[in-house]
Parts: structure tokens; sequence; C-alpha cells
């Protein structure tokens, strides 16, 4: 408040006055709205929210003021509850308003027919599809539902039926989206006629200059709007002079008929007095006027390229021609003569049809008829311009086939690898690019011809040399080309002639150089007064090059060169704890030593070239003899399932005796194997059991009495272990069984002996036909199956696939199931003890699984790589 005071003229007073200043409110806040709730589904539309709301001032005024909402958030096919936001007209503030979208259980709002195997199942909602599940019912019996359909918004459903629907009710249920099945129904009639359509004014002539025949096309459509004209029966007003087929009504004409008469036709379908009448003008007989081509049709929707082999995969132009009266022509007959074409270049792809003539192949699309120009190879990067023109308007059409080109090689660089040895493979490793700078790693594209990469050595090509490993490409030189150590040149030569050099050391063949020591499963304990061989599958042996060298590679070393393996004893003295009683290691032979005193020594390993040891090669290795006194404990291996031959009325097999494994614990923890003649003693209430074990080996043979339940395969005999030493007593149960081998498990391994390693990739040359016997050679540089049976004992299958365990029974040949990974297979009698894949279609970089299938279910699958 303020006082404003002020002088009177012609007085001496003054005057005043209280000047009062007034606040001017603000808005402040929107006075809260209550919740909107709606029905789920309800359309977002239908949510009434308010026009207006009431703005609170800082005055404690209100006045209402208009509001523009973002309903962008809410979305009313979901429970919930939603905040929408709006902006109020003349202030800053933001209103808001919860909208409550409330659960609604669903229902079947309706059902009706719409076509005349097809019922429309509408919902309040939508529902979960994946769990709908609808049954249709016409009183007591079920109509079977070839198909179901589901709109967008998984509110209605097409039911497609296997028959048609005939006069009645329909009831459909729904399970799976409630508590209880949700039903609807609805009353049809029986499929009638509903419209037959005349489909033009003129009837077209089979000859101008003579005419004995017209013909126009008409249409007969149901209650539902589809088409059943070829189903249809219908009379005309000349049944004589008139006929009807597919569509095309025939009208014979008088002798005196020409161009440009008239003619009337009547259609009637009786059972519904449903009719469509017309005069209709004679004219010109139909011929082709115009021409259009659409685009490149393929069934799988593969795209042309220069890859397409047109010999396995259709691709058609798309050919849509007219008559004169601007009718359909479908008859690839009547299309094709009336049409010529010309070509641009064929060389790239042509089309079907000698020289200018045009052959079209009649195509079902969609449930349309359609007309295919087929494409014919062979195919090559490029275009080439295909231009129909008809004979009689002189109407064209062109269309450019594009075939276009797939990756091809570019940009190419050979690198080192970390060791090239002669005699052996060599892995080059390789970097290869495109025209576009992205790494080319498929080995079909980089080994094909045209479009991959060249490869020679020492000026002589190497066929097909990449090959993939562990995720990395690389250029395999094979290891007969390395016969001999030195200096090699590698050359390659991408599809665009750029090239990369390479000058590759190849060093000494391998030879043993060093022996480290004995494997790590090698027990270097014995009991005093036992022997103990030593082979070369016992020892580690390194290259000059310090890579650990296989036991073959070894012997076949020791077998050339007339070398053995020396094992020196480096004390001889009577109270030294092993005597070396055979100290040679031949590709054949072992060494022997002896367990003579308690205690430790040492013994050395030496190569020998044959005339002379090579000390630089020696290795020492420090050997335990104990009499028994040291042990800590005793422990017997568990003896499992021994298979009864007799038992099985089999032959009797060594393969399937089983060994009573006893063993003596050291201190240190490590083992020694218990003699079964002085060590320990097996009993067991069964007498021939007893007597079997005796010698610690269970054999089962004819001698073996056991007895069986009724219908048992199996008996279970327990059996003591007692330890001569100390008298400790260990049981152990045996459980004999008299079920034949069968197959337990398979897998394919690289190798001919039944303790090769398992592969899990093989690779395998395009020169002939993939079968079981590609993994059944009987070779030891190639692939075989080694099976095992539920005893435990492995056997390698014959080259037929075909398995014969020790005892003599067989297992026939396994299923083989290809499943193609990489590539395109011409696959024969899949999942077939004579499933084939064609060399033709064995191109290198191919790719496939086989799965590998026994009776009784046993099964390996590995990758084959074509190379």
């Amino acid at each position: 408040t303020y006082k404003v005071e002020g002088t009177v003229d012609g007085t001496n007073l003054t005057a005043s006055v209280n000047v009062v200043v007034k606040e001017v409110a603000k808005a402040e806040s929107i006075k809260p709205i209550d919740d909107i709730t709606v029905d789920e589904g309800t359309k977002l539309e239908d949510v009434k929210l308010p026009e207006k709301v009431t703005v609170v001032y800082t005055d404690k005024s209100e006045k209402e003021a208009s509001v523009k909402w973002d309903t962008s958030k809410v979305d009313t096919s979901k429970p919930g509850t939603y905040k929408v936001e709006g902006t109020v007209d003349g202030t800053d503030l933001k209103a808001s308003v919860n909208v409550v979208v409330k659960a609604v259980a669903p229902k079947v709002e309706s059902v009706s027919a719409v076509g005349a195997k097809k019922l429309e199942v509408k919902f309040n909602k939508s529902v979960d599809d994946s769990k709908a599940k609808f049954e249709v019912k016409k009183a007591s019996i079920t109509a079977n539902i070839s198909k179901v359909t589901f709109a967008d918004d998984k509110k209605s459903a097409i039911l497609e039926l296997s028959t048609k629907l005939t006069k009645g009710e329909y009831t459909v249920n729904v399970t799976g989206l409630a508590d209880q099945a949700l039903s609807n129904s609805v009353t049809v009639d029986d499929e009638h006629v509903a419209k037959i359509e005349i489909l033009s004014d003129t009837a077209v002539v089979d000859n101008n200059e003579q005419p004995t025949k017209a013909t126009v096309a008409y249409k007969v459509e149901n209650q539902y709007g589809e088409d059943i004209t070829k189903t249809t029966s219908l009379q005309t007003n000349d049944n004589n002079k008139i006929s009807l087929a597919n569509g095309v009504a025939t009208i014979t004409l008088g002798t005196n008929a020409k161009v440009g008469d008239k003619v009337p036709l009547t259609l009637i379908d009786v059972d519904t007095a449903t009719s469509a009448s017309k005069v209709l003008t004679l004219s010109s007989a139909a011929t082709v006027s115009d021409v259009a081509i659409s685009g490149i049709y393929n069934k799988d929707g593969k795209t042309l390229n220069e890859d397409s082999d047109l010999s396995k995969d259709d691709f058609y132009l798309l050919v849509d021609v007219k008559d004169q009266y601007g009718n359909t022509i479908t008859d690839p007959t009547k299309a094709a003569e009336g049409l010529i074409k010309s070509q641009s270049n064929p060389t790239v792809v042509g089309t079907a049809g000698t020289g200018n003539n045009v052959s079209f192949t009649s195509l079902k699309i969609n449930g349309e008829t359609k007309l295919g120009l087929k494409l014919t190879g062979p195919v090559k990067a490029g275009d080439n311009k295909v231009t129909l023109i008809s004979t009689t308007s002189g109407k064209t059409a062109t269309y450019d086939i594009s075939v276009s080109e797939t990756t091809r090689t570019d940009a190419v660089t050979l690198s080192q690898p970390s060791l090239a040895v002669a005699k052996e493979d060599v892995l080059v490793p390789v970097s290869v690019f495109d025209k576009q700078g992205k790494a080319v790693t498929d080995t079909k594209i980089l080994n094909d011809s045209t479009k991959g990469v060249a490869i020679s050595l020492n000026g002589h090509d190497l066929p097909k040399p990449f090959v993939t490993q562990d995720n990395a490409v690389y250029v395999k030189i094979p290891k007969d080309k390395l016969e001999t150590d030195g200096i090699y040149s590698l050359v390659a030569q991408s599809s665009t002639f750029k090239v990369s050099t390479l000058t590759l050391n190849v060093k000494k063949a391998a030879v043993p150089t060093v022996i480290r020591g004995v494997n790590s499963d090698f027990s270097t304990t014995l009991l005093k007064t036992t022997t103990k061989n030593i082979s070369v599958d016992d020892l580690v042996v390194e290259d000059q090059y310090g890579r650990v060298m296989s036991a073959d590679d070894v012997k076949a070393y020791l077998n050339s060169n007339n070398a053995k393996i020396v094992v020196k004893d480096t004390d001889s003295t009577s109270s030294s704890a092993i005597e070396v009683k055979n100290s040679d290691i031949t590709a054949n032979t072992s060494a022997v030593i002896n367990g003579v005193n308690k205690g430790n020594e040492k013994l050395q390993f030496v190569l020998n070239d044959g005339k002379n040891d090579i000390p630089s090669s020696t290795a020492d290795v420090t050997f335990r003899v104990t009499d028994g006194t040291e042990y800590a404990s005793y422990t017997v291996e568990d003896i499992g399932t021994v298979y009864h031959e007799a038992g099985a009325k089999a032959a009797d097999a060594d393969a399937y005796d089983k060994e009573i494994k006893v063993y003596g614990v050291l201190p240190d923890g490590s083992k020694v194997q218990l003699d079964p003649t002085k060590d320990f003693t097996v009993t067991s209430s069964n007498v021939d059991v007893e007597n079997d074990a005796a010698d610690g080996t269970i054999d089962a043979n004819n001698t073996l009495n056991l007895t069986y339940a009724k219908d048992a395969n199996e008996v279970v005999v327990p059996v003591t272990i007692t330890i001569n030493a100390n008298g400790q007593e260990i049981k152990k149960d045996v459980t004999f069984s008299k079920v034949a081998p069968k197959v337990q498990s398979v897998a394919v391994v690289k190798g001919n002996a039944t303790k090769s390693s398992p592969v899990s990739t093989v690779s395998i040359d395009n020169k002939k036909d993939f079968s079981v016997a590609s993994l059944t050679t009987g070779s030891d540089s190639s692939y075989n199956i080694v099976v095992t049976d539920q005893y435990g004992v492995k056997t390698l299958a014959t080259t037929t696939g075909v398995v014969t365990f020790p005892d003599n029974t067989s297992v026939g040949q396994p299923n083989v199931t290809i499943i193609p990974v990489k590539g395109t297979l011409d696959i024969t009698n899949n999942g077939t003890k004579t499933a084939t894949v064609k060399s033709g279609s064995l191109t290198s970089g191919t790719e496939f699984d086989v799965k590998l299938t026994y009776a009784g279910g046993a099964t390996t699958t590995v990758h084959v790589v074509v190379q």
C-alpha cells in the first residue's frame, strides 16, 4: 500500500490517498483429475480424456483451461496404469491423469462364415496365438481344421476347414486362453451361386473370314465372393449350340455368321435361379496385342548371379500377355505364337526358345496362372536385354536381365609359416580380400578356377590348395611336394591378376633328436622280482625342432635307419635296484628291466644311430623298486561287468577277460600293481568263480557255471581279495552278463587301430562319391570307425561299416544321415545304410555333417569338409 499526497489549488490543504498495488495472480497448479478406467482392448480414440482442466492460481482463484494430451505411451491392449501428460493453454504447467486399463477376460465375440471352407473368429481383445487351440463342431461331428491364420492384431483368426461348410450350425470352441473354453456359433447355408457375370460385350470368333465358333469368358461367384466357375454347372439359352467349360462359353455359329453380328447369351443356375444375359457382338479372332515383363521369378526367392546353376534352380521372366480386347492370355502356346524376341547378349544368360522364337512355361504362383519365360545357362556375370515383340500390334516389352558378379578375389598376401619341414604337409597362412576390401575365407571361392586364387610351387600348379583349420585359412602344400629340404618359391595370383610371392625355406625332415623322458601314464615304480617292459610308446621323444614326435614316426625312423634307443644302467653293482635285462628299444622290440633290490635307481635312455650313441639325446629317468613292506594301503579297482560268453552261447574271446587289478599304495601316493601268484588271493562262495579268478583274471569261459534267475540276463557274485602280507580283505562284486555285445558308443578315428584318436572333422577330396565307405577305409593313414560295446571292448568296423565283435557277434551297417551345412549336395538314400553324396556336388569348400546310427541307437556325428 502506498500513500500519495498532493496540494489543493487555492488552499493550504494537503490531500492524500492510499494506492494499493495488488499482486497479479499466477497459475500455480492443476487441480487433480480422477483416474480414467477403460477395459482392455478399448480403442485409444474411445478413451475419454477431459478437454479442459481446472487451473489453480496463486490467489487461490480457479479457472478452466484447454489441455492437449500426449497419449503416445498408452497401450490399451495391455492392462496397467498409464500416466498421461498434457500441455495446458496459457500456462507452463503440465496436467496429468492416470489411465487405468483394466484386464478383461477373453471371449469369442462372433463367428462368421467368410468362405466356402472358412470361418472367421473374432475376439474381444488381442489374444496369445501360440496358446489358442481351436475346435469346430457341427452337432457331434468335429470338423478338420487344415489351417489357422491370425490377423496382425491377434483379435481375429481365419479357420480354413478341410471340407466345405454345409447347411446348419457350427460351433467354435477355443481353449488355452482361459480356464474354460470360449465358444460361439454361426448358422450357414450350403454353398450356392450368388452371381454370374459375362465378362465381355464381344464374342471372339475363331476365323475372321469364315467364323464357325465364338468364345466369351464368364465368371461365377458364391455367396462369399469366391470364384466357383470351374466347379459350377450352368444352363444356357441354347444348350445345343452353346457349351461351357472352365469359364469359357463357346457358341457354334450359323453358316452365314460374320464379324459384327449379334448373338444372345444367357447363363442360368437352376438351383438358385441366378442368371446373366448379354447380346454379344462377334469380333475378330484374339491375337497378342499387349505384352509386359514384370520381373524375374524363382520359387525359392533366390537371386540370379554367376554362381546360379540353372540345371538345378529354375529362373523365369514373368510375362503378362493380353489380346486386343484386354483379355489375359495364359495359354503358353497361344501366347508364344504371337511373340518374337531379341536379346542383346544371350551368352550371359539365355531364354527358352530357339532363335527369335519364344517358349513359355505355365506357372502357378499364389494360386494364379502365370506365363514364365525360362532362363537358360550357362551363366556368367553381365547383362542381357530381352525384348518381346507382338507380331500383330508391334508393341514391345523390354527387361534387362542382370547377372550379378559374386565374390571374387582381388588382393592376396602369403605369410611365412612358423616352420616348414620336408616330408610334412605345410600350412602357409594367407589373407585374401575382395574388391570391396572384405576378407574372403570361403575355400569354395578361393579354390575356384575363375574367382579364386591360383597357387604354384616352383612353377607347378597346386590344385585346390586352400583349406581351413581352427577358423583360419591356409594354403596347404602336400608333403609329397616337399620331398627334400631347400628353398621353394610359392606364388599366388588372384582373379584380378594381383600377385603375392613367398620364399619358403624348407627344413630337413624331422628325426628323433632328444628323449625327454617317459609318458605321464607310465609308472616308474615296480615290485621287487618283477619285470617291466619299456617300448617306444612309453617314451616322449622330440625332433630337432623341439616337437614331440608320434610313436609311429619314431618307430618309422628307427626301422628305416637300423637305429635304436638304448637303456643304460647307471649302477651295475650287485646292490643296485634295477637290472637291465634287455637294453635295446627298437621299432618292434621293448627294453626289459627287473626289480632286484628295494630302492631307487636312475636309468639313462640314449638314441643310437645304428653305430654310435648320441649323448645329447640322453634322458635320465629314476625308477623305484619296492618289496611291499612300504605300502601304506591297498586298493582294488572295480571289476565291473564281465561278459559270460558261455551263457550267451558265443565263442570264448580273450578280449572280454577281466583282470583283477590290486595295488599297493606307497606313502607318496604312487601305486604298484601286485602279483596274483604271490601277493593276493581271490576267493568266492561260487567255487567256479574262485577257480576262474585264481590267476587274477576272470575269463568266464565254458568251465564257468552260473545260475541266472528266470528271465534274468545278469547275476552278481561277490569275491574277496585277501592281501597275503597282512590278511586285509577287500570285497568286490562281479556282475556276469550273458547279453551279447552291442554298440554302446561310436567314434570316427584317424588310423586303423582301436586306440587311434577320435576326430570331429573329416577332410575328403571330391574325386569320388561320399558314403560310409569313406569313413571305413581300413587304411592306417585315413579314417575308420571304432565302436565300443557295453563291456568296454573296442572293435574296428569293417570297410562296409559292419561290426564283428571278438565273440563273432555281428552288427549291421549303420544308417547314414547327411545334413548339408555349406553348399548344395546331391544326396541319394539319405538316412539309410546306402546314403551317398554324389561326387559331382562335392565342390571344394562344401561342408556337411554325417550322423552314423547303429542298431540300438548308438550314434556319432562328424563334420565333413571337402578340400
